[in-house]
C-alpha cells in the first residue's frame, strides 16, 4: 500500500511537472506573437507616418528611368529652389503619384514615362487648386489630351528640334539663344500671360506661358545658362503668393579663391579701386593650416583687415578633398585650424565657401551647420553629387542664407537675376584690367550691389564662436573691432628652417643662379654665331677684287 501511493506520488509529480512546462511553453509562444505583432504593426505605422517622399514647399516630378542628364537637370532645379529658401521634394513619376495628393506646388520636368496614375492624380488636384508647372512637352501634351481638345495647343517636331530663344531679364534689355528640345508644344488659347520668344523655323511661340493653375514653359535644357537662368525667373514668379512685386535679391563681387603668397600688390590695387568707389565687396580667402606667422602671411592678413574695414567683408574657402568621400569630422578640425590662424590675425571670416554638390552630401550638410552664411561655387567634387535616395533637400532645416553662384549670360560674368542672392566671381588670377572690367560691369548691371556687413552671420567651430548682429562683431562672446591698424613686420624674419628645408632653399637659390647664367652663356653663344656667319659671309661672297674683274671683261 505504502509503495502504491509513493508510485502514485512520484506519477502525479511527474505529471505536474510536464504540465508546468507545457503552460510556460504556451505563455512564451503567446507573448512572441504579441511581441511581433505590435513589432508589424509598428512598422506598418512607421511607414504610414514616413512616407517614401516628405512633405515640402514643392515637388518636383521626373520620369521612371530617368537618364543621368535629366538627373542632373532635376539637380539643377532643387538648387535654384533651395537658394529661394523652399523645402523641395523630389522623386520620380511612380514615387511622386503617391504623394502628390499632400503637395499644393509640383514641377513635372520632362516627364514622358509615368504611371496613369500621376495623371489622375494631377487632373484630381488641380479641382482643389494644385498649382503645376510643366516642363517640357510630354506630359502635359497627354494631359491636356485628357483634359481638353487638342486644338488648344500646337506640337512642332517634325525637323524642328533647334529655337532662337529671346527673353527679357530687365526692362533694358534682352537676351537671345539657341536651344535644343525633340520638339516644341505651344497653348494656341487658353493661357493669360506670356514670357518670351521662341523662334522654330517659321513658328514663333512662347518662352513660358501660364493661367491661374498650370504654368508652361516649353524649353528645359538646364545645361543651358540661358534656360537656367529662365526659370529660375519664373519658377520665383510662379510661387510668389502676392500681387506685389517680388522681393529683390543683391548680387556681391567676389574675388575668388585668393591665397596667400599671391601677388600682394595686385591685390592691394583692386582692393584700394573698390573702396575709392565705394563699392562693397567680398574676398574668398584659401585656408592656411601651417605658417600663420611667415611675413607673407602677414602681409596678406594685413590687406585683408585693411579690406574688412572698408566695406569688404572676408569668407574662407572650404579645404580641398581629397578623399574619395567627405569626412565631416576630418573637415571640420582643419577648418577650425584655419579660422583661428585668420582669427588671430584679426581677419574675422564671416561665411564659408564650398562646392556646390556639398549641399546634397550628409558629410556636406554636417560641415555646413555650423555656419549661418554658404557661398556655393561650381567646384567639381567627386567625393559628392545629387541623390536620389534623399528624396529632399535635407539642408533647408539648417536655415542658411545662401548666396549661389550667378548665372553668367556674357564674358562679364554679372547675375541677370535678383530672385536669390547670387556671387560674381572674379579670378584673381586674371590680369588687372580685365578685373576692373568685370567690376564695372558688375556696377552698370540692374542686379544691385549689396554688402555682407547688412546681414546678420554667425558659426562656431570646435574652439570659437563667432557672432556678427546689430552691426556688433564678437568671438567668444568679446566684441572686436573691423578697424584697420598698421603693422609692423620684421625685415630679419627668421625661418627656423631644419636641414631639410635650407637645403630646399639654398637649391632653389642656386637654381635661379643657374638660370640666369643659362640665359647669358646662350646669348653670348647666339651672338658669336651670328658674328661668325656675318664674317664668313662678307669674307667669300663680297671680295674687294670683284668690281676690277667686272670692269676688264
Amino acid at each position: 500500500m505504502i509503495r502504491m501511493l509513493c508510485g502514485l506520488s512520484k506519477k502525479l509529480k511527474m505529471n505536474y511537472s510536464m504540465t508546468y512546462k507545457i503552460l510556460c511553453f504556451i505563455s512564451l509562444l503567446l507573448t512572441a506573437c504579441v511581441l511581433l505583432g505590435d513589432t508589424v504593426y509598428a512598422d506598418e505605422a512607421i511607414e504610414r507616418k514616413a512616407p517614401l517622399i516628405p512633405l515640402g514647399d514643392v515637388l518636383v516630378v521626373y520620369s521612371d528611368g530617368a537618364s543621368d542628364a535629366e538627373v542632373s537637370a532635376v539637380s539643377d532645379i532643387v538648387e535654384i529652389l533651395t537658394y529661394q529658401s523652399f523645402q523641395v521634394s523630389y522623386g520620380t513619376a511612380t514615387q511622386a503619384a503617391k504623394a502628390l495628393d499632400d503637395f499644393d506646388y509640383v514641377i513635372c520636368y520632362e516627364v514622358d514615362k509615368y504611371p496613369e496614375q500621376l495623371l489622375q492624380k494631377l487632373a484630381t488636384g488641380q479641382r482643389r487648386g494644385l498649382k503645376i508647372f510643366f516642363i517640357g512637352s510630354e506630359l502635359i501634351q497627354d494631359y491636356m489630351d485628357q483634359q481638353t481638345a487638342t486644338s488648344s495647343y500646337s506640337y512642332i517636331t517634325e525637323n524642328k528640334k533647334v529655337g532662337r530663344v529671346t527673353y527679357a531679364f530687365d526692362s533694358a534689355s534682352s537676351q537671345e539663344g539657341l536651344v535644343k528640345e525633340d520638339g516644341f508644344l505651344f497653348f494656341t488659347r487658353g493661357m493669360l500671360q506670356e514670357s518670351g520668344v521662341v523662334e522654330v523655323g517659321e513658328h514663333t511661340g512662347y518662352v513660358i506661358a501660364n493661367n491661374e493653375q498650370i504654368a508652361h514653359m516649353t524649353i528645359g535644357d538646364m545645361s543651358n545658362n540661358l534656360v537656367k537662368a529662365i526659370f529660375a525667373k519664373e519658377v520665383s514668379k510662379w510661387k510668389w503668393p502676392f500681387d506685389s512685386e517680388e522681393h529683390v535679391y543683391a548680387q556681391y563681387i567676389v574675388l575668388n579663391e585668393v591665397y596667400p603668397f599671391q601677388n600682394p600688390e595686385k591685390l592691394l590695387e583692386i582692393v584700394d579701386l573698390l573702396v575709392k568707389e565705394q563699392e562693397p565687396f567680398v574676398i574668398s580667402v584659401m585656408p592656411v593650416y601651417v605658417n600663420a606667422d611667415y611675413p607673407a602671411m602677414q602681409r596678406f592678413c594685413e590687406i585683408l583687415r585693411y579690406a574688412q574695414a572698408n566695406g569688404g567683408a572676408v569668407i574662407l574657402h572650404a579645404p580641398l578633398n581629397q578623399k574619395p568621400e567627405l569626412d565631416s569630422e576630418l573637415i571640420n578640425e582643419y577648418m577650425t585650424i584655419a579660422l583661428k590662424n585668420y582669427m588671430e590675425q584679426k581677419v574675422y571670416p564671416i561665411g564659408i565657401q564650398v562646392p556646390v554638390d556639398w549641399m546634397f552630401d550628409t558629410e556636406g550638410i554636417e560641415v555646413l551647420s555650423r555656419f549661418s552664411t554658404v557661398f556655393t561655387v561650381e567646384e567639381e567634387d567627386t567625393a559628392s553629387s545629387f541623390s536620389e535616395d534623399l528624396h529632399t533637400n535635407e539642408v533647408y532645416e539648417d536655415g542658411h542664407q545662401w548666396v549661389g553662384p550667378a548665372i553668367s549670360l556674357d564674358n562679364t560674368g554679372v547675375s541677370y537675376t535678383k530672385v536669390y542672392s547670387t556671387a560674381v566671381y572674379i579670378d584673381f588670377t586674371e590680369e588687372a584690367d580685365v578685373i576692373v572690367d568685370k567690376i564695372h560691369a558688375c556696377q552698370d548691371s540692374f542686379v544691385p550691389l549689396k554688402s555682407l556687413w547688412d546681414v546678420d552671420h554667425t558659426f562656431w567651430s570646435d574652439e570659437d564662436l563667432l557672432l556678427y548682429k546689430n552691426g556688433i562683431l564678437t568671438v567668444n562672446s568679446i566684441r572686436v573691432e573691423k578697424a584697420y591698424e598698421p603693422s609692423e613686420q620684421e625685415e630679419d624674419y627668421e625661418y627656423n628652417r631644419n636641414t631639410l628645408k635650407r637645403f630646399s632653399r639654398n637649391l632653389a637659390e642656386e637654381n635661379r643662379k643657374l638660370v640666369v647664367v643659362v640665359v647669358v652663356v646662350s646669348v653670348l653663344f647666339v651672338f658669336f654665331l651670328y658674328s661668325a656667319r656675318h664674317n664668313n659671309k662678307k669674307r667669300f661672297f663680297y671680295s674687294e677684287d670683284k668690281p676690277e674683274q667686272k670692269e676688264e671683261k
